[in-house]
């Protein structure tokens, strides 16, 4: 038995023993609870003995190598949950989940949900499910976004094309909500380079004198 104290506080807060039993409870109950009893005891003194013997060879701190350990887990469980929201958004079946609803799930607010899906994780879960995103098989959300902002700005002057498209877009965000914020970000920068050199309203008296201009 591994008798380092902090080692056996460590195995303590990692494997923590079953909760109070019930007093009413029938005698089944009570068997298999002293069976998960002696299986957390088991369970704690091979982990003890692992940190020891990992202490003694790698010449590391038992604390901060479990915090690195436990570090890990949560990054891998971070990815996997960005994964299945890529899912729920680009590559479900039927129609895409509401980040609000993916958000309550979560327990985080829709804005993280929304910011926290990134293109790479998209391709991730195309790669793994063998498979294109929603997006790739027809027009994608985002080349739709792009093609009503388009149409949106050019019903407009050179003066309210210029309000929108200021402040990196920031009037147009709220219409783009529906999209992932990558997404959000390359339609907006795409918008800004179509409209860098800013163009008159089509069938504007200004668009008619440009048009005779060229055909001179």
């Amino acid at each position: 038995m591994v008798k380092d104290p902090l080692i056996r506080d460590l195995v303590a807060i990692l494997l923590p023993l079953p909760g109070k039993l019930l007093p009413e409870a029938d005698l089944e109950y009570f068997e298999e609870c002293e069976r998960t009893l002696e299986a957390t005891y088991n369970a704690r003194e091979e982990l003890a003995e692992q940190m020891a013997e990992t202490a003694e060879t790698a010449d590391t701190d038992p604390l901060l190598t479990a915090i690195t350990e436990a570090s890990r887990i949560i990054d891998a469980q971070e990815e996997q949950r960005r994964l299945l929201f890529a899912y729920a958004r680009e590559h479900v079946r039927g129609r895409p989940y509401s980040f609000d609803a993916l958000g309550r799930a979560a327990g985080k607010p829709a804005s993280t949900v929304r910011s926290s899906i990134k293109q790479a994780d998209i391709d991730a879960v195309a790669e793994l499910l063998g498979r294109a995103a929603r997006e790739n098989a027809t027009v994608s959300a985002e080349e739709a976004a792009f093609q009503n902002m388009r149409g949106l700005l050019d019903r407009l002057e050179h003066t309210g094309r210029k309000e929108l498209l200021a402040d990196g877009g920031a009037q147009l965000r709220p219409l783009l909500a529906g999209l992932h914020e990558e997404a959000v970000e390359r339609v907006i920068a795409r918008l800004r380079g179509d409209y860098a050199e800013v163009r008159p309203r089509p069938g504007s008296k200004l668009a008619r004198i440009l048009e005779d201009k060229v055909q001179e």
